[in-house]
């Protein structure tokens, strides 16, 4: 645990099961909290569809005043304060400015990005950025930690149509299968042109 999440004081601790949701915007009381451990996604709902932002790691700090919800991805402790005990906080624990702004840094990027990704890739570019993004040198594996459904949501689009194109790409040879959600890129310079590709989904 971050030594400086160690040094605070009060609040109130809550644990939540794999799929509960931590918050949403009909709750009825503002917070900050911090993730003691496991971890959540921060998400848009609108109607039938959802759309990924950005992931909530242990130490991650929150505040639930945005219209998002958040779910828990796999059991997951928070320790939460009123909003209005932030003051209070800040001048007992300098950090939690600092990781504040950075998690709010992080979530401004993860938001840009999206963007991004939504108005100027195709949904088969947006895949292509993801995994590069996710590969691990020097082997260009990588590791699929969310289910079908949430990467789905995450790239906009469905689960069908995402697997679908990840096949093609295993058929293709951009890509081979290692294990359960593990793959590894044969092809990076084919992946980083599809990647590049600007032509709107």
């Amino acid at each position: 645990m971050n030594e400086w999440l160690q040094r605070l004081r009060g609040g109130q601790v809550s644990e939540y099961a794999k799929d509960a949701l931590i918050a949403h915007p009909q709750t009825s009381h503002n917070q900050l909290f911090v993730i003691e451990s496991g971890r959540a996604r921060i998400c848009l709902l609108g109607g039938a569809r959802e759309q990924t932002l950005t992931y909530l790691e242990a130490g991650s700090l929150f505040v639930t005043h945005t219209p998002t919800w958040i779910e828990a991805l796999e059991p997951t402790r928070i320790r939460s304060w009123p909003l209005r005990d932030l003051r209070a906080l800040i001048e007992a624990q300098p950090d939690i400015a600092i990781i504040a702004l950075r998690e709010v840094g992080q979530l401004m990027a993860a938001t840009l990005e999206l963007v991004e990704d939504l108005a100027f890739h195709s949904v088969e570019s947006r895949l292509a950025r993801y995994l590069l993004r996710s590969s691990a040198l020097p082997d260009s594996s990588l590791q699929l930690q969310d289910s079908m459904e949430i990467l789905a949501s995450r790239l906009g689009t469905s689960r069908q149509t995402l697997s679908t194109l990840l096949n093609r790409m295993i058929r293709d040879g951009l890509i081979e299968r290692t294990g359960r959600r593990a793959f590894r890129i044969c092809r990076i310079e084919t992946l980083q042109a599809l990647a590049d590709d600007l032509s709107a989904g």
